[in-house]
């Protein structure tokens, strides 16, 4: 039977990454919602890792992860277009992918539906994390043997609102719902989450 705490978590973790893929779309930049929304999804991250068990290391692992990103995405909302908001919004991309890859890799530690979202969400998230550090590798190797064609999205000055985060919030709010039913119907539990019952 799920926790009192899975069931809030399990609220927020389904509604907090939608509402934060839906304001992606409005032609006005909706920051407060957005900050909402962020909000929202943190509050469901940590009660999901309440319920893994936070104690176990994949799991902490995955919080911390989730933190840099959720840090990240709270500047680069509140920065002015640019080459730091640029460079936030990679952190932001790469520590989410990285906190969803370790909650994914635990999953695989669990049985029966667990194990198989686990299997989903790791194959999901190795492709665009491998895109990313091969991409920065290249860059780095470019700007090391002195090649300034490469379009390096950290230095130009255009609106970092690429695609790329399109679909990794795509991901996270797939992800996020997949592990917000587990949460709800008691899947996922663990010895110490039994305390955190009101």
């Amino acid at each position: 039977m799920a926790t009192l705490n899975a069931r809030i978590g399990a609220l927020a973790l389904a509604t907090g990454p939608l509402a934060g893929l839906l304001l992606r779309f409005p032609p006005v930049d909706l920051i407060a919602l957005k900050l909402l929304a962020l909000g929202m999804t943190t509050f469901g991250a940590w009660a999901f890792a309440d319920e893994m068990g936070v104690y176990k290391p994949l799991n902490r692992a995955g919080l911390v992860s989730f933190a840099f990103a959720a840090i990240a995405r709270m500047m680069a909302l509140l920065a002015p277009a640019g080459p730091e908001q640029a460079r936030l919004l990679i952190l932001y991309a790469f520590a989410l992918l990285l906190a969803v890859l370790f909650w994914s890799v635990a999953f695989l530690h669990r049985s029966g539906n667990v194990k198989v979202i686990g299997a989903l969400g790791t194959i999901g998230t190795v492709t665009p994390l491998l895109a990313l550090i091969i991409g920065h590798l290249f860059l780095g190797v470019g700007a090391a043997l002195g090649v300034t064609t490469l379009y390096d999205l950290s230095t130009t000055s255009r609106p970092a609102d690429a695609e790329i985060l399109t679909v990794i919030e795509f991901l996270l709010f797939v992800w996020g719902l997949l592990a917000a039913i587990l949460l709800w119907r008691g899947n996922i539990s663990s010895s110490a989450a039994v305390g955190l019952e009101m």
